[in-house]
């Protein structure tokens, strides 16, 4: 059971947040309305997360942030913001928030990234320096599933034209980051959406999260969906087409394709 604050200038979210986190077994044990309020809350009450919006009047999300864990560098900071404000995100996160929820908000998605932050043991030095440099390159969606995988980001979502959703996979994705994953791509999948799983230049993938991304794979296609998987190393396809999943069949062995680059 976790101590919950919850920072938002909007009663109704406070609401639905709160309800959400008491029926995950979790106390609230604060709610404000801004920035300021969050860091003298945050000094009474020692929480053991905060929820923290990013657009509230005075002073906003990102700043409050970076107050707070200036004081209180143990923070673990939620932030929660729209889709379109991705830099932000990024910018709380160098900032030394520990994770995001992209609304609308849901269970499934506060309750993957609770359990997810909760469990955290964060260098913040590290992860400051590595978000730094995400936050130097050109592309606009890399963004943390799980800082405790000691920043590189476990996957990358971006969005492109014509329904075309691309997913970077990283070595470091576990079984929660995958929770998260399939959560915030929820929300790019309308349509017949078209998905490219990219696992780059990964070596091995633990079995567990295979039948896991196996399981996405088959959830995008159940909803009209396509989707192909890539990856530059020749011996990693061949691997995973080779792995039994139960009685299942290997979806992604069957779509994945090796790409030189």
């Amino acid at each position: 059971m976790a101590r919950v604050l919850i920072a938002d200038d909007s009663a109704v979210a406070r609401k639905i947040l709160r309800e959400i986190v008491i029926s995950l077994g979790h106390v609230v044990v604060g709610e404000v309305p801004n920035g300021s309020q969050a860091f003298v809350e945050y000094s009474k009450l020692k929480p053991d997360v905060v929820t923290m919006d990013l657009t509230m009047q005075g002073l906003g999300g990102a700043e409050a942030t970076s107050k707070i864990i200036a004081t209180f560098p143990e923070a673990r900071i939620i932030v929660i913001s729209a889709m379109e404000e991705r830099r932000v995100v990024i910018d709380s996160l160098e900032r030394g928030a520990r994770h995001f929820i992209i609304k609308p908000i849901s269970k499934e998605k506060v309750a993957a990234v609770l359990n997810n932050v909760l469990h955290q043991e964060v260098d913040l030095k590290k992860h400051i320096e590595r978000v730094r440099k995400m936050k130097g390159s050109d592309d606009l969606s890399p963004m943390t599933g799980s800082v405790a995988d000691k920043y590189l980001s476990p996957y990358f979502i971006r969005a492109q034209g014509d329904n075309l959703v691309h997913v970077v996979i990283n070595s470091n994705i576990t079984l929660i980051s995958c929770q998260s994953l399939a959560l915030e791509l929820e929300e790019h999948l309308t349509g017949k959406s078209r998905v490219l799983l990219d696992f780059g230049t990964m070596l091995t993938l633990d079995k567990a999260l295979l039948a896991k991304l196996n399981e996405l794979v088959e959830t995008i296609i159940n909803n009209s969906g396509i989707v192909k998987a890539i990856s530059n190393n020749k011996e990693f396809v061949e691997s995973i087409a080779k792995i039994q999943i139960g009685n299942k069949a290997n979806l992604v062995g069957d779509v994945l394709r090796y790409f030189a680059n």
